[in-house]
């Protein structure tokens, strides 16, 4: 069952990861502004509390550890104590408690009610508590005890993954993406811009020439060679083409820097000098290519909103665009509700 962890706080920050987790459907999604909150009114076994509903150190312990998991099969190797602190997988864990928290006190709202009836019958078909293709008590209970859980907690929990992803269903079904939308993100998505780029061995020539062509913006490569700028005239490429170039690593462009090249219009001097590894650069846009979109591959897909046949990247797309609209959805929802850091009994845990 594929669930996606918005964020989680390592050095790469915004990544989003795909993950696989085994029975569980827990997402998270926020930020976690909470943390420099009062952690008033928690009880002292509870990290944090929503709307008076407790989240346990237990509760944290056992997601930290499944969150855990996935990252050491993700990256192939057991993971150092200095690599799961960069990670920070416990304000991932919490994060991700909270979202589901909230979203399960909203079933009411959404009209849901997930019978009891309903939870045996899944979990005596789930594929782990089977046996000769009957269910087994035996296996059960050993599930169970790896995981540190009564069958009560289980089938509590596993009611509340349930609702939420009901929940989560109806939230993403309420949301369509046209065919305009989807054609003018692939344009944006895959442009191609040539550009020169200017290096100077100082940084006060390197000003010096950017204020000249801000104001007269003529004879790039004359006026900069004037400042003895080497000039160099980049070819079309996308950005990830660029990253692969050979440009790339020779001037070291960061993020900000392709950051301003791929969102400069054509024939403009961006007005910034950009420190590199050869000194200091001025960048003119030559030419933004915008290409035309045509699909590899069709499938018999309906579009929700026209009807017609849509190709695999569009369904991706809409994919990755209803992900992207429910995780902007529970953020709202916690912005709305009432929730409380135990911030004692966060300092203390301490999974390795």
């Amino acid at each position: 069952m594929l669930d996606f962890l918005r964020r989680f706080y390592a050095h790469t920050a915004g990544k989003i990861i795909t993950i696989i987790v085994g029975l569980l459907f827990i997402v998270g999604f926020s930020f976690l502004p909470y943390i420099m909150g009062a952690g008033g009114g928690v009880s002292p076994s509870d990290v944090a509390v929503v709307a008076g509903k407790g989240i346990s150190l237990n509760d944290l312990n056992r997601y930290y550890g499944k969150l855990e998991n996935e990252y050491e099969r993700l990256y192939g190797n057991k993971l150092t104590r200095k690599e799961l602190s960069m990670l920070n997988i416990t304000g991932s864990a919490l994060s991700s408690l909270i979202a589901d928290k909230v979203l399960e006190l909203k079933a009411p709202v959404f009209g849901i009610e997930v019978s009891n009836g309903f939870i045996a019958r899944n979990i005596a078909s789930a594929p782990a508590f089977q046996k000769n293709g009957k269910f087994s008590g035996k296996l059960f209970k050993a599930d169970m005890l790896d995981n540190h859980m009564t069958p009560a907690a289980f089938e509590k929990s596993f009611k509340n993954e349930i609702t939420r992803e009901y929940i989560k269903r109806i939230i993403e079904e309420s949301f369509s993406v046209v065919d305009t939308q989807f054609i003018n993100d692939y344009k944006i998505k895959n442009k191609s811009v040539s550009f020169k780029i200017a290096v100077f061995k100082t940084k006060n020539k390197a000003d010096k020439f950017l204020k000249n062509e801000i104001l007269f913006n003529k004879n790039f490569s004359g006026i900069a060679k004037k400042y003895e700028g080497v000039v160099v005239t980049v070819p079309l490429f996308t950005e990830t083409g660029i990253i692969k170039s050979f440009y790339f690593k020779k001037y070291r462009f960061n993020i900000d820097i392709l950051k301003s090249i791929f969102s400069s219009g054509r024939n403009n001097v961006i007005d910034e000098v950009f420190p590199v590894k050869s000194g200091y650069a001025v960048i003119k846009i030559l030419k933004v290519y915008f290409p035309k979109y045509v699909p590899e591959s069709f499938s018999k897909t309906n579009n929700k909103s026209s009807g017609a046949l849509m190709p695999k990247e569009r369904e991706m797309y809409a994919f990755q665009k209803e992900q992207e609209f429910l995780n902007y959805y529970v953020d709202y929802l916690e912005s709305k509700s009432n929730v409380k850091i135990n911030k004692n009994a966060l300092s203390s845990f301490h999974p390795y």
